[in-house]
């Protein structure tokens, strides 16, 4: 590919960079301990994305978490690919969703914030330029800002998920900022999943005053003792696939412990052949289990791999971006790298 001129990967020092929109990402620690470790073992292998501030600073648009991973392992520089076009700009093409990371909704609404007030753009000229319609960048502001300070605060540090916020505490701090300010910080210290917490909302909706002072006092037990009564449980795919596996793991223990019993000199021909048939076949179905796994995980890596590569051709898209605002491309936004992964290091990534 040939080389844009508009676009410059440089070793920058990570303290001339400005966070100016910390504020507006998620923050999760796992995933930055696993940027972490993958930047460790293999490098960093995707640049920041930055513009120019002033001739001494940088304004950090794209690569909050591998800041911190890198931050977090004691950097003095890092990797970042300077973009030659306007801050609000480059805050479009973040905006821009296809087939990249999905963004969390708060983030999300937290640049159309910044590109509303800071750089004046309408919701209309926001929605031409990321594909969308008036009334899907209003939501995506309301979300933001119908959001008390305090439980913005504990969706930002992830504590709280971004669906609990906009499905349940954005109604809920419109019709009650104090209720819903108390159960943020119920699901901090003791969370709920997403069903429990869909069962704790349609309650509280018919409860009165005094239901729903006792019902938020402990969130948590009102769900489950409603589970009791009713004698249902919460359990998701997530759990019962984790149940599945654990019975399967203690009948092999079991197996594997009367196999001295079961398997014995001059056995009969007949019989052997039944048991060692039904032993191959468990060996059968626990490899496709676990080559089933593998393409499922592998799906993600392969869409890591391809932001990868994107990361290299961003040059000519970016130029073309910048020179045309109305025909803004996207560039690579964050993935991450599990622990353990198996892949060549060069297919690695980190974000």
């Amino acid at each position: 590919m040939t080389p844009n001129n508009d676009l410059k990967k440089q070793e920058i020092d990570i303290h001339l960079l400005e966070l100016r929109y910390s504020h507006i990402r998620v923050h999760d620690p796992s995933r930055i301990r696993r940027l972490a470790s993958s930047i460790s073992s293999h490098g960093q292998l995707k640049p920041l994305v930055a513009v120019t501030c002033n001739k001494d600073h940088l304004i950090l648009i794209d690569g909050y978490q591998r800041q911190a991973a890198l931050t977090y392992l004691g950097k003095d520089t890092a990797q970042v690919l300077i973009m030659n076009c306007s801050e609000d700009q480059a805050l479009f093409q973040l905006l821009i969703k296809r087939g990249e990371r999905h963004w969390q909704a708060i983030e999300e609404a937290g640049i159309i914030q910044e590109l509303y007030r800071r750089f004046d753009c309408s919701f209309d000229e926001i929605g031409r330029r990321i594909g969308r319609n008036k009334s899907y960048v209003k939501r995506r502001l309301d979300l933001l800002e119908s959001l008390p300070e305090e439980i913005l605060q504990h969706v930002l540090s992830g504590a709280i998920s971004t669906w609990s916020a906009s499905r349940i505490l954005v109604p809920l701090a419109r019709a009650n900022a104090d209720d819903a300010t108390a159960l943020a910080a119920n699901l901090e210290r003791d969370p709920m999943s997403t069903r429990q917490l869909r069962t704790f909302y349609d309650h509280y909706q018919k409860s009165n005053r005094k239901v729903r002072e006792r019902m938020l006092a402990a969130p948590n037990m009102f769900v489950k003792s409603l589970q009791a009564v009713d004698g249902t449980t919460d359990d998701g795919p997530e759990e019962k696939w984790l149940h599945d596996a654990k019975a399967v793991c203690g009948i092999l223990h079991r197996l594997q412990n009367n196999t001295d019993t079961v398997f014995y000199p001059n056995q009969e021909k007949k019989q052997r052949r039944l048991l060692l048939g039904q032993a191959s076949r468990a060996r059968r179905l626990t490899r496709e289990l676990q080559e089933k796994i593998q393409e499922r995980v592998q799906d993600d890596r392969t869409n890591q791999r391809g932001s990868d590569k994107r990361a290299v051709q961003t040059g000519n898209e970016q130029e073309s971006n910048c020179q045309t605002p109305e025909n803004i491309s996207h560039h690579d936004k964050q993935g991450h790298i599990e622990s353990g992964d198996k892949t060549k290091p060069e297919q690695k990534l980190e974000i």
